[in-house]
């Protein structure tokens, strides 16, 4: 017959056997590899954060430049803003050879409205055209010049006729005679608004004139004109 089970709750005891050769005093040189891959990952986790950090703080610097001359460009165009030249014709004379076209000496007086700005034209090769209606007289070019501030300036303009092309009746008759005459002229060149001797703003500038001389003769004399200047 069993004996009965001791009073109480005996501790439970249990013989865990691992063979000899599992058994290790010292880590396996496994352990140190995998250790060393951590080790070198974590070296060049340190090497790209900081280049990353430099590449930022770059950013953020030239973001900073860009700001602070984009708002002094704004303050200076708000402060400087740009008007275009105002053009008036003040005279024409037509001369004529025979077996030649005429040439048409015209004079410009410019002003410049700008009182803190000088503008610099440039010269480009048939930038002037005289019209009839819809039909080209000559072309001529408008001369270099350097305008300071609040000046104005008188340039005298050349302007040939057109070759192998006859002139409109109208136009003949008023050069013979004492005839009105409607012309138009406009004017396409560059331009550059200075600041003191800084070159802040390049412009196209287009001047679109209608004008109405006495006659295309002798004594020609400015009866009436509008001159529009646009810049793009």
């Amino acid at each position: 017959m069993p004996l009965p089970p001791p009073p109480g709750h005996p501790l439970s005891s249990f013989v865990v056997q691992v063979p000899k050769n599992q058994i290790y005093r010292v880590p396996p040189p496994e352990n140190a590899q995998i250790q060393e891959k951590y080790r070198m990952a974590a070296k060049k986790r340190k090497r790209k954060l900081p280049c990353l950090n430099y590449f930022i703080c770059f950013l953020l610097v030239l973001l900073v430049i860009g700001l602070i001359i984009g708002t002094a460009i704004l303050v200076v165009y708000f402060c400087f803003s740009p008007k275009g030249p105002v053009f008036s014709i003040s005279s024409l004379v037509v001369k004529q050879r025979k077996g030649s076209p005429p040439t048409y000496n015209v004079k410009l007086k410019i002003k410049n409205p700008n009182e803190k700005m000088g503008i610099t034209y440039t010269s480009e090769e048939d930038d002037l055209k005289l019209t009839y209606w819809k039909k080209t007289l000559g072309w001529g070019e408008f001369p270099s010049l350097e305008q300071k501030k609040g000046n104005s300036n008188e340039v005298n303009i050349k302007v040939n006729g057109v070759k192998d092309k006859p002139l409109p009746q109208t136009v003949k008759k008023s050069m013979s005679g004492k005839r009105p005459i409607s012309l138009g002229m406009n004017i396409e060149t560059p331009l550059v608004f200075n600041v003191w001797i800084l070159k802040m703003w390049r412009r196209n500038m287009e001047v679109k004139c209608k004008f109405r001389v006495s006659t295309m003769g002798e004594g020609t004399k400015i009866v009436s004109q509008v001159c529009n200047t646009k810049l793009a």
